[in-house]
Protein backbone atom coordinates (compact mmCIF):
# COMPACT_ATOMS: atom_id res chain seq x y z
CA UNK A 1 0.00 0.00 0.00
CA UNK A 2 1.34 3.44 -0.92
CA UNK A 3 0.80 6.82 0.75
CA UNK A 4 -2.07 7.87 -1.53
CA UNK A 5 -3.95 4.65 -0.83
CA UNK A 6 -3.38 5.09 2.90
CA UNK A 7 -4.67 8.69 2.74
CA UNK A 8 -7.81 7.54 0.91
CA UNK A 9 -8.44 4.77 3.45
CA UNK A 10 -7.91 7.20 6.34
CA UNK A 11 -10.36 9.71 4.83
CA UNK A 12 -12.92 6.93 4.38
CA UNK A 13 -12.42 5.81 7.98
CA UNK A 14 -12.79 9.37 9.28
CA UNK A 15 -16.10 9.75 7.44
CA UNK A 16 -17.34 6.43 8.81
CA UNK A 17 -16.23 7.21 12.38
CA UNK A 18 -18.06 10.57 12.25
CA UNK A 19 -21.21 8.90 10.93
CA UNK A 20 -21.19 6.11 13.52
CA UNK A 21 -20.65 8.65 16.32
CA UNK A 22 -23.77 10.45 15.13
CA UNK A 23 -25.66 7.18 14.91
CA UNK A 24 -24.55 6.20 18.43
CA UNK A 25 -25.92 9.46 19.83
CA UNK A 26 -29.21 8.91 17.98
CA UNK A 27 -29.48 5.30 19.20
CA UNK A 28 -28.82 6.35 22.81
CA UNK A 29 -31.46 9.07 22.57
CA UNK A 30 -33.92 6.60 21.04
CA UNK A 31 -33.28 4.15 23.88
CA UNK A 32 -33.91 6.92 26.42
CA UNK A 33 -37.12 7.95 24.69
CA UNK A 34 -38.35 4.34 24.69
CA UNK A 35 -37.66 4.15 28.43
CA UNK A 36 -39.69 7.35 28.87
CA UNK A 37 -42.51 6.11 26.59
CA UNK A 38 -42.12 9.26 24.48
CA UNK A 39 -44.19 8.03 21.54
CA UNK A 40 -44.37 11.46 19.96
CA UNK A 41 -40.58 11.72 19.70
CA UNK A 42 -40.31 8.12 18.51
CA UNK A 43 -42.91 8.72 15.80
CA UNK A 44 -41.27 11.96 14.72
CA UNK A 45 -37.84 10.30 14.61
CA UNK A 46 -38.81 7.62 12.09
CA UNK A 47 -37.65 9.75 9.15
CA UNK A 48 -34.33 10.43 10.89
CA UNK A 49 -33.86 6.74 11.54
CA UNK A 50 -34.62 5.90 7.91
CA UNK A 51 -32.09 8.54 6.83
CA UNK A 52 -29.45 6.87 9.02
CA UNK A 53 -30.21 3.49 7.44
CA UNK A 54 -29.96 4.92 3.92
CA UNK A 55 -26.75 6.82 4.70
CA UNK A 56 -25.24 3.70 6.25
CA UNK A 57 -25.94 1.71 3.11
CA UNK A 58 -24.56 4.48 0.93
CA UNK A 59 -21.35 4.77 2.95
CA UNK A 60 -20.82 1.02 2.80
CA UNK A 61 -21.38 0.95 -0.97
CA UNK A 62 -18.91 3.80 -1.41
CA UNK A 63 -16.37 2.13 0.86
CA UNK A 64 -16.61 -1.14 -1.06
CA UNK A 65 -16.22 0.67 -4.40
CA UNK A 66 -13.28 2.72 -3.09
CA UNK A 67 -11.48 -0.31 -1.68
CA UNK A 68 -12.03 -2.26 -4.90
CA UNK A 69 -10.75 0.70 -6.93
CA UNK A 70 -7.67 0.94 -4.71
CA UNK A 71 -7.02 -2.77 -5.11
CA UNK A 72 -7.60 -3.56 -1.45
CA UNK A 73 -11.10 -5.00 -1.66
CA UNK A 74 -11.82 -7.83 0.76
CA UNK A 75 -9.07 -6.88 3.19
CA UNK A 76 -9.78 -6.39 6.87
CA UNK A 77 -8.99 -3.09 8.56
CA UNK A 78 -6.37 -4.80 10.72
CA UNK A 79 -4.61 -6.00 7.57
CA UNK A 80 -4.73 -2.54 6.04
CA UNK A 81 -3.21 -0.97 9.14
CA UNK A 82 -0.28 -3.34 9.06
CA UNK A 83 0.28 -2.80 5.31
CA UNK A 84 0.17 1.01 5.52
CA UNK A 85 3.35 3.10 5.25
CA UNK A 86 4.82 3.78 8.70
CA UNK A 87 3.71 7.42 8.81
CA UNK A 88 0.03 6.33 8.38
CA UNK A 89 -0.08 3.18 10.53
CA UNK A 90 -0.86 4.84 13.86
CA UNK A 91 -3.70 6.97 12.52
CA UNK A 92 -5.19 4.10 10.55
CA UNK A 93 -4.99 1.80 13.56
CA UNK A 94 -6.59 4.44 15.81
CA UNK A 95 -9.46 5.06 13.38
CA UNK A 96 -9.99 1.32 12.89
CA UNK A 97 -10.20 0.87 16.65
CA UNK A 98 -12.64 3.75 17.03
CA UNK A 99 -14.83 2.41 14.23
CA UNK A 100 -14.87 -1.10 15.72
CA UNK A 101 -15.76 0.27 19.15
CA UNK A 102 -18.56 2.44 17.77
CA UNK A 103 -20.05 -0.47 15.84
CA UNK A 104 -19.92 -2.68 18.96
CA UNK A 105 -21.58 0.08 21.02
CA UNK A 106 -24.34 0.44 18.45
CA UNK A 107 -24.93 -3.32 18.44
CA UNK A 108 -25.13 -3.34 22.23
CA UNK A 109 -27.51 -0.37 22.36
CA UNK A 110 -29.66 -1.96 19.66
CA UNK A 111 -29.78 -5.29 21.53
CA UNK A 112 -30.72 -3.56 24.78
CA UNK A 113 -33.35 -1.44 23.03
CA UNK A 114 -34.84 -4.49 21.33
CA UNK A 115 -35.07 -6.30 24.68
CA UNK A 116 -36.62 -3.21 26.29
CA UNK A 117 -39.28 -2.92 23.59
CA UNK A 118 -40.00 -6.65 23.84
CA UNK A 119 -40.52 -6.39 27.62
CA UNK A 120 -42.76 -3.33 27.23
CA UNK A 121 -44.87 -5.08 24.59
CA UNK A 122 -45.14 -8.21 26.76
CA UNK A 123 -46.29 -6.05 29.69
CA UNK A 124 -48.87 -4.30 27.52
CA UNK A 125 -50.14 -7.62 26.15
CA UNK A 126 -50.51 -8.97 29.70
CA UNK A 127 -52.35 -5.83 30.80
CA UNK A 128 -54.74 -6.01 27.85
CA UNK A 129 -55.41 -9.71 28.47
CA UNK A 130 -56.08 -9.13 32.17
CA UNK A 131 -58.40 -6.23 31.42
CA UNK A 132 -60.32 -8.36 28.92
CA UNK A 133 -60.01 -5.88 26.08
CA UNK A 134 -59.31 -8.66 23.61
CA UNK A 135 -62.56 -10.53 24.22
CA UNK A 136 -65.12 -9.79 21.60
CA UNK A 137 -68.75 -9.39 22.62
CA UNK A 138 -71.06 -12.31 22.16
CA UNK A 139 -73.05 -12.24 18.97
CA UNK A 140 -76.22 -14.18 18.30
CA UNK A 141 -78.29 -14.89 15.23
CA UNK A 142 -82.09 -14.62 15.05
CA UNK A 143 -82.42 -18.19 16.33
CA UNK A 144 -80.63 -17.17 19.52
CA UNK A 145 -77.55 -19.23 18.68
CA UNK A 146 -74.13 -17.90 19.40
CA UNK A 147 -72.22 -17.12 16.16
CA UNK A 148 -69.04 -15.38 17.26
CA UNK A 149 -67.24 -13.71 20.09
CA UNK A 150 -66.79 -14.31 23.80
CA UNK A 151 -67.80 -17.08 26.14
CA UNK A 152 -71.33 -18.26 26.57
CA UNK A 153 -73.29 -21.08 28.09
CA UNK A 154 -76.64 -22.47 26.96
CA UNK A 155 -78.34 -20.89 29.97
CA UNK A 156 -77.18 -17.45 28.89
CA UNK A 157 -78.48 -17.77 25.36
CA UNK A 158 -80.83 -14.98 24.45
CA UNK A 159 -84.05 -16.15 22.93
CA UNK A 160 -86.19 -14.25 20.55
CA UNK A 161 -89.71 -13.69 21.73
Amino acid sequence: MNGNTAKAVIKCLEINVDFYRELTVFMMKKHTKILADDLEWLTNSLNDEQAFVMKSRSLEEKRLALFEGLGIGGKKLSELSSEAPDEYKAKMKMLSGQLSELVENIKQINDETTELVKRKLDNQREFVERAGFLERPETYNKNASKVAGGKSSPSKTIRQV
